[in-house]
């Protein structure tokens, strides 16, 4: 296997689990909105499906989007996690937390951990690396610069194009 070859697979591992990853973030985030009447489940999956792609677009461009998009953002992404825990707490058997704080350390860092993921994932294996991630949109450096992980992949993708003495031949894709 060459060096090439392995790249493209784990690109397409990170696809994949990014897609298994949303499913499970899904399954949970249903079961912590928690209707208990059969008909109503599908408002729980609509909500999940739209908080993905809200956040999805938010990582986009993270801070740099309207202060909607931004708040929405953030939004979702309180609300994913809270479901997710809620979900993976009710999937645990409702554990007594007055009892045993240390209950809801698991369901917190799964759930944080499925809603946060998939995304960042996702964009690394389609596109590459440092491309649209939540939390370096929240704490990177990047944003006092003014320039953005999106802005510095464009450019450098803008002048790969530009120069054609380093483009790889089609037949070595």
């Amino acid at each position: 296997m060459t060096e090439k070859r392995y790249a493209q697979l784990v690109r397409l591992g990170a696809v994949v689990i990014a897609i298994l990853l949303w499913f499970v973030s899904v399954q949970f985030s249903v079961d912590g909105f928690n209707f208990v009447l059969p008909r109503y489940r599908w408002v729980g999956y609509l909500l999940a499906i739209a908080v993905t792609v809200i956040e999805i677009v938010f990582n986009e461009e993270g801070m740099r989007h309207s202060l909607t998009i931004v708040a929405v953002g953030l939004v979702s992404y309180a609300y994913g996690i809270s479901t997710n825990v809620m979900g993976i707490w009710v999937a645990q058997g409702s554990p007594d937390v007055s009892e045993n704080p240390i209950a809801l350390v698991f369901p917190a860092v799964v759930g944080f951990f499925l809603e946060v993921a998939p995304e960042p994932l996702l964009m690394w294996g389609l596109v590459g690396t440092g491309m649209r991630d939540v939390l370096g949109h929240l704490v990177s450096n990047t944003r006092r610069t003014g320039q953005d992980d999106i802005d510095v992949w464009r450019e450098r993708e803008s002048s790969k194009n530009t120069n054609t003495k380093n483009r790889i031949p089609p037949d070595e894709w």
